[in-house]
């Protein structure tokens, strides 16, 4: 009677772990892959260079190009293989002048979409310009479920202004734990700095952040579009609910240059990986 007790008892064991088996298998795992962001005027060529060098001095490969049209169709070339240990994935704008409202949209449903359909549970970000404030808006949403962040190189984030724009060389100055003096508020491209603090505390925890700003040394305090009270202004966006950025000035580096330095990434690419 015995025996035949312990026998039921791992029959049953042995079905139980087949079942689990089989549900372990059917699950798709992929590596964290590494999104690219371009920024306002900005396309592909914002972010080729930065990839390019993930795939020559950190063994990463290219493995998708995500286009979002100017409708918010969301168009994919290439695949996610489980087996690609660096995977990056390039997302483009076809509508490189839409708001970082309307981009940061455009966000959210690449990200369901990976997270749908291509199994990602984890992501890394790197965003230039205003690539950094469309991701900042779509990561801070609230009550909606997306992949966890776990590494953001944040290139020229301009979360408080742009020069031209709205922003003046020297015309702001930092207050304690890089509080702009002046919040600028919203205007056609951009939200207003005061809606990004109120959204910061939905930013995910336990995220890594490398802060990277231009500064031409030319007197201006900018890298020729950004000044650097805007670009350092994102330390006090998340300093009460954030403790992990790291903030790294290029000297001599302009704006775009900042996506075309050697000495850039070699910086991005050592915090990344």
């Amino acid at each position: 009677m015995i025996k035949k007790i312990w026998f039921a008892i791992l029959l049953c064991a042995t079905i139980v772990g087949l079942g689990l088996g089989t549900t372990a298998e059917a699950k798709t795992t992929v590596n964290t892959p590494t999104l690219f962001i371009h920024g306002l005027m900005g396309s592909h060529k914002s972010t080729d260079g930065l990839i390019a060098a993930a795939e020559t001095k950190a063994n990463g490969k290219k493995v998708m190009t995500i286009t979002v049209q100017a409708d918010g169709t969301v168009n994919v070339e290439g695949s996610l293989p489980s087996k690609t240990k660096r995977p990056l994935i390039q997302i483009n704008f076809a509508n490189n002048e839409a708001s970082t409202t309307t981009q940061s949209q455009w966000l959210t449903k690449v990200l369901q979409l990976l997270q749908t359909k291509y199994h990602v549970t984890k992501y890394n970000v790197v965003a230039h310009s205003a690539g950094n404030v469309a991701f900042f808006q779509m990561v801070t949403q609230k009550s909606i479920k997306l992949p966890k962040l776990k590494k953001y190189v944040i290139l020229a984030g301009p979360f408080n202004g742009v020069v031209g724009m709205n922003d003046v060389a020297n015309q702001i100055k930092l207050l304690a734990h890089d509080q702009p003096q002046t919040y600028y508020p919203a205007n056609d491209y951009y939200p207003g700095y005061q809606q990004l603090l109120d959204a910061s505390k939905q930013f995910p925890k336990n995220v890594k952040i490398l802060n990277i700003y231009g500064d031409l040394n030319d007197g201006t305090n900018s890298d020729g579009l950004v000044t650097i009270q805007s670009e350092l202004s994102i330390n006090y966006l998340l300093y009460k609910h954030h403790d992990s950025i790291k903030n790294v000035k290029m000297t001599g580096i302009s704006h775009s240059g900042l996506h075309n330095s050697k000495q850039v990434n070699q910086k991005w690419i050592k915090f990344m990986w």
